[in-house]
């Protein structure tokens, strides 16, 4: 009971930034628009979550588009007829009153001046993306976007009749209270801007006078002189740093022109290589065909001669046996015919004719 006694008793300004804004996410951005006056802790909260607001909602207008373009055809004409047509018109309308509340607005959230002050626009722009998302034929752009054309008008003309000077304004009261009460290192006081009387206008803790207005100034001057001999020193090493910078790229550009050569040369030479390794080839070729003709050349006057030398000893086996079947004749004719003779030379050539047989 005491823990619910006491969650009961926490208020919303108690609560951390993140439930608080979990909690206020639930509301629209009309809505958090509007509780801004509650108090400052809300509005720091909302400001936040409205200018958060803003760049989600051109997130998400942005990846419509995308995904839209990126399924219409390229030619014009044929982007008329396309079932994605109405889409892409609302679409590219949409980021046109996108970019001309970015142009009324978002220069002064920048400099955290205001907030993305109409919530409602927000919340309109958002109902429409999730209309075109989610419906395949949506009506055409000026009836789906007139409402949105209208409110967003309002709240730019409101802005810059009502808002703007104000914040101008303010804006210049800020710059002037930045400069005046601008320390001085090792001062003590600060500068004010007030008339020749002693005590017109107090900054802080310490009144000024026409001795300390004095005293400050001379300061200031001082000060200044020294920032310009600084801020010379500075653009002179500036200077120096750029003549480097300008060397460095007359080195790089000639190391670039050198590189550019080597590579023509090295394509060249490969080129080269190529080329005489093709004709290396065609050598090895002709010398391989010319040893295969050599080895032939070679082996045909062997066989020529093995033949002539088969012929020869041929012709000589055959001149033998005629030789000796002459011979055999002739002796078997002699040895037949058995002729008497008185002669003794005839009787000397039967004796060796008969020892010659008795021998065979």
């Amino acid at each position: 009971m005491m823990e619910i006694e006491m969650v009961q008793n926490i208020s919303l300004i108690e609560l951390p930034d993140v439930v608080l804004e979990t909690i206020l996410s639930n509301l629209s951005y009309d809505e958090l628009a509007r509780l801004r006056i509650v108090c400052k802790h809300f509005d720091r909260t909302c400001q936040q979550m409205l200018n958060r607001g803003f760049s989600l909602m051109e997130k998400y207008h942005g990846q419509c588009l995308k995904n839209v373009k990126s399924q219409l055809p390229r030619r014009e004409s044929e982007r008329r007829n396309h079932a994605l047509a109405r889409h892409a018109d609302v679409l590219t309308a949409i980021e046109t009153r996108i970019s001309m509340l970015s142009m009324t607005f978002m220069k002064y959230v920048n400099l955290h001046l205001c907030c993305f002050i109409p919530g409602k626009v927000i919340d309109e722009i958002l109902r429409v993306l999730r209309l075109i998302k989610d419906t395949k034929f949506p009506p055409r752009a000026h009836e789906i976007l007139q409402e949105l054309r209208d409110i967003s008008s309002m709240a730019m003309e409101h802005f810059d009749e009502k808002i703007l000077p104000v914040l101008k304004q303010s804006a210049c009261t800020s710059m002037v209270n930045a400069v005046s009460s601008y320390e001085l290192p090792g001062s003590s006081f600060m500068i004010s801007h007030h008339n020749s009387t002693p005590t017109t206008s107090v900054y802080g803790q310490h009144t000024l006078t026409a001795e300390n207005w004095n005293n400050t100034m001379r300061a200031v001057f001082i000060k200044t002189r020294k920032n310009r001999l600084s801020f010379l020193n500075v653009e002179a090493a500036m200077k120096k740093l750029r003549l480097r910078l300008k060397r460095q790229a007359c080195f790089i550009h000639l190391q670039s022109k050198k590189l550019q050569n080597q590579s023509k040369k090295i394509h060249e030479q490969e080129q080269q290589i190529s080329e005489m390794r093709r004709h290396f080839e065609e050598w090895e070729q002709k010398i391989g065909d010319l040893t295969a003709e050599l080895s032939r050349s070679r082996e045909e006057p062997l066989k020529g001669e093995k033949i002539e030398s088969c012929k020869r000893k041929r012709i000589d086996v055959i001149k033998r046996t005629s030789d000796n079947n002459d011979l055999e004749a002739k002796k078997r004719k002699l040895i037949v015919e058995r002729k008497p003779s008185i002669d003794p030379k005839d009787a000397k050539f039967k004796e060796y004719i008969k020892s010659q047989l008795l021998d065979k």
